[in-house]
């Protein structure tokens, strides 16, 4: 069970929010007018005439996501931010062309598939592990970050010997924030290209040199050398640099904020430290899935608590209803994954650190949707949580994390993200594991 420290959590809003706030902040940080009300009714309405309707249930979530999907489709500013990163890719491709990509690409993320690829997830983590000396402070965000670079340049993007994956981590998240920044700019009745030089998109430095690494990793393919990566199975359905240009950052954000949070909450219990770290050590270099159970429920108990998807908006194609509350035509419908997986009538303490609760499927199974889910939900959800595993395992038979530092706060912002960072100090355990 817990270790003696409180864990970092999200406030909603004591109250419902004013028109003010809504207006004032709401469009760049929704979860900041969301009442905490949310932690144990179903569904609240926002503040104001057409403002969004908030719900936490899992059965009205898989209404809004899968069953009525037709119904409720991604609203616009959603849309604008796939645009952004994907272009016409896979994420931000609608209908039959959407079908096409989608289906071309998932084979690579069966089961057995990724089983394949969990040598790559060592080799990438031992290569930065292996810079690491006895007693150096790390923000566990950009360690996360750099291990997590390196597999997508050389699992799901064919390009290690082009990039330099430390630099391409560094870009990331200045890269993410800059095209889900939205200011009341976004809601001008303007093309969206004219918006986008309005904000500054085309001209920030960490956008520049993201969609030049994305044209310089096409342009190599066009030696037809054989190549066994994602992108080789999406050639000829779907944009070869739009699609390398938003897997980047979308197969990076979510994992690494994920196992940001996985570091940082097992620097807080020493006690499930040493349950991973021996299930690390017996593992030995060819991990097998068998060899990760304590891992694989760490793993879910931290992405029931820190989401990568903490909030998920849907707009209303028609008039209709939801939960007993009239919906308009256009109106938003926020899914809060985050306060579904902390509802106080959906889990046994909720905001407590309890990885047993997913042993033999205890855990409340139906309301966890960390990844979403319907026809949309992440189809990288299994290569991403096994790669936490993966990772998880090689830091901890090599160190032990002691936290330092503040604690962060949390922020629903895009993914469930650390403000101020994550730091620690990383002791290697003697003899090496």
């Amino acid at each position: 069970m817990s270790g003696d420290h409180a864990l970092p959590h999200f406030r909603f809003r004591p109250d419902q929010p004013s028109l003010w706030a809504m207006f004032r902040t709401g469009i760049a940080d929704v979860g900041s007018v969301i009442p905490e009300a949310i932690l144990d009714q179903w569904t609240v309405p926002l503040t104001g005439p057409g403002a969004p309707l908030v719900v936490s249930s899992p059965e009205l979530a898989r209404e809004v996501l899968n069953d009525r999907a037709d119904h409720f489709t991604r609203d616009r500013l959603i849309r604008r931010i796939f645009r952004r990163s994907w272009g016409t890719g896979l994420a931000a491709a609608e209908g039959a062309d959407w079908q096409r990509q989608r289906r071309a690409a998932a084979p690579f993320f069966t089961p057995k598939a990724v089983a394949y690829h969990l040598a790559a997830f060592v080799v990438a983590a031992d290569a930065v592990l292996d810079r690491l000396s006895d007693g150096e402070a790390v923000d566990l965000g950009e360690l996360a970050a750099q291990i997590v670079a390196r597999i997508v340049l050389s699992v799901l993007v064919d390009g290690a010997d082009q990039v330099d994956p430390d630099a391409a981590a560094r870009d990331v998240s200045p890269y993410v924030r800059r095209l889900t920044g939205f200011t009341l700019k976004d809601l001008l009745p303007l093309p969206e290209s004219l918006i986008d030089r309005l904000q500054g998109i085309d001209r920030d430095r960490a956008v520049l040199r993201l969609r030049a690494m994305a044209a310089r990793l096409a342009g190599v393919r066009a030696d037809k050398k054989q190549r066994a990566d994602m992108i080789a199975l999406i050639e000829g359905v779907g944009p070869i640099e739009d699609n390398i240009r938003g897997l980047f950052p979308a197969a990076m954000d979510t994992t690494v904020a994920g196992l940001g949070w996985a570091l940082n909450t097992l620097a807080l219990r020493p006690d499930w430290q040493q349950r991973l770290a021996a299930e690390g050590r017996a593992m030995g270099r060819m991990p097998r899935l068998e060899h990760l159970d304590e891992t694989r429920h760490v793993v879910s108990e931290v992405l029931r608590l820190y989401p990568p998807a903490p909030l998920l908006a849907r707009a209303a194609a028609h008039d209709g209803t939801l939960g007993g509350h009239p919906v308009r035509a256009g109106q938003t419908v926020i899914v809060a994954v985050y306060a579904m997986h902390r509802h106080r009538h959906l889990w046994q303490d909720p905001d407590t650190f309890d990885p047993d609760r997913f042993r033999s499927g205890a855990g409340n199974l139906d309301a966890f949707m960390p990844f979403g889910t319907g026809p949309r939900m992440c189809i990288a959800a299994h290569f991403a949580q096994l790669e936490m595993a993966v990772i998880l395992a090689r830091v901890l038979r090599r160190f032990r994390i002691e936290s330092a530092g503040p604690g962060p706060e949390v922020s629903l912002q895009v993914t469930t993200c650390a403000i101020g960072g994550l730091r620690a100090t990383l002791h290697r355990h003697h003899p090496a594991g």
